[in-house]
């Protein structure tokens, strides 16, 4: 059974990798990435063991996480090319500062986020499953890094 998780990254990662969205969908990896999102909840469910119900409610609140930390990300990512602006355009540190202040926000605002998330999975889950979901969540990280790091040894081998 544990050897099932990696096997599936394995399969499944250079379709997902190499999958081009539809014309007008935006990002290159869109379309992959939902792939990812999907087999992830799915894997969330199998893995704690959930009925359909307490399933069910697991996805709405992690989907309405996701686009809050999304919605985040997008601001840091921001954050980053302005600060590679500033750095061009050779900013003087105050300016810079600023900058570092207004990232620093956000990520105080993503660990906000984070920790309000796992408050709301008290609402459904017991504290033992919480810890579960926490082991499940930096496992499934672990794995798909392992994974990726296995397509691009695949790949430096054949070139």
């Amino acid at each position: 059974m544990k050897y099932i998780l990696p096997f599936l990254f394995f399969i499944m990662m250079p379709v997902m990798i190499f999958a081009q969205p539809p014309e007008g969908m935006g990002g290159r990896f869109q379309r992959p990435m939902e792939r990812l999102e999907s087999y992830k909840k799915i894997r969330m469910i199998e893995a704690l063991k959930l009925d359909e119900e307490t399933g069910l409610k697991l996805v709405q609140r992690y989907n309405k996480h996701r686009e809050s930390i999304k919605e985040l990300e997008k601001d840091r990512a921001n954050l980053v090319d302005k600060l590679e602006t500033q750095l061009n355009a050779n900013a003087g540190d105050s300016e810079l500062q600023k900058t570092f202040n207004e990232f620093f926000e956000i990520e105080k605002k993503i660990a906000e986020a984070r920790k309000k998330y796992i408050e709301e999975l008290k609402e459904i889950f017991t504290n033992k499953q919480i810890a579960e979901y926490m082991i499940f969540e930096r496992n499934f990280m672990k794995d798909l890094r392992n994974v990726v790091k296995d397509v691009q040894k695949e790949r430096k081998q054949k070139e």
